[in-house]
């Protein structure tokens, strides 16, 4: 995948309570987020003023910005403005609401299974991986990974909770009863067309074959999924018409770290820079 180009660099004391960091980290998950999410990222958290608060393998948790920086191969800042324009520095709205929801989410020790492999298969599910895009024997111990967890998930030996870009968009939704500062999340179901070359691709050039076994798969992940979620299974076309559509009101836990980078209510500022 080709990257944002010409995105101003910014020191670390640039960085602003109510900002949400978008990032990319190593590994083969992030890879696999990034190339069925269809955008630049992997990871999602939100900056309090004084430190991250993000959503990872060990719950809601707390990290030091400049170790998320560290850890990250990339940190991109953006910004909160409301569709009329208006900023956490205009009168009548105050970033304390978000900042509070968001500590209110590590305060109370919310906990995770396995935050990106999750959000993986959440996405495999909502987004339909494109087969043609990655070597189908990837693909299937992809889905039998995320299908394990799910099931675990569901016999209750693990504890489902929010993911990283979930985490931020109901900071924001939550705030206050008016939902005022709610982010809108524009369409991101299009067919994904994208080369990420870290991933094992088709490239014999001929048209991908049906796989029923491979469908099979999906289509368990999926019904897994909605059992876990039941309160999703009976809204789940209005809510991917929501997606499609953009409406500030789409269910939290299908929430992207693409939905974040699309959405008109954050504006990039720029990348942070590492520390030599």
């Amino acid at each position: 995948m080709e990257e944002k180009l010409n995105i101003p660099e910014i020191d670390m004391n640039e960085v602003k309570a109510g900002d949400v960091l978008l990032s990319y980290g190593d590994g083969w998950i992030s890879d696999a987020i990034r190339l069925v999410d269809g955008g630049h990222y992997s990871h999602a958290a939100f900056f309090n003023g004084g430190t991250i608060i993000e959503a990872g393998s060990r719950g809601v948790v707390q990290t030091p910005l400049e170790k998320e920086v560290s850890a990250q191969k990339y940190v991109d800042v953006y910004r909160f403005k409301s569709d009329s324009g208006m900023d956490f520095s205009s009168q009548g709205w105050p970033v304390d609401p978000v900042v509070q929801r968001a500590n209110y989410y590590f305060e109370k020790g919310t906990k995770y299974a396995d935050n990106q492999l999750y959000l993986v298969g959440v996405l495999i599910i909502i987004r339909k991986l494109p087969h043609d895009r990655v070597e189908k024997a990837v693909l299937r111990a992809i889905i039998a990974m995320v299908f394990k967890l799910f099931k675990r998930i569901f016999e209750g030996k693990e504890t489902k909770s929010v993911v990283c870009s979930e985490l931020v968009y109901r900071s924001f939704y939550e705030a206050i009863p008016e939902k005022k500062y709610g982010l809108t999340i524009k369409g991101t179901l299009a067919p994904l067309k994208i080369r990420l070359d870290s991933l094992v691709e088709n490239e014999s050039g001929n048209e991908p074959s049906d796989d029923t076994e491979l469908n099979e798969m999906i289509e368990q992940a999926e019904q897994m999924y909605w059992k876990i979620n039941p309160h999703l299974a009976s809204s789940k076309h209005e809510i991917n018409s929501f997606l499609k559509a953009g409406n500030p009101l789409v269910a939290a836990e299908m929430v992207s770290p693409h939905d974040l980078e699309t959405s008109p209510n954050l504006d990039l500022i720029g990348r942070i820079k590492k520390i030599r």
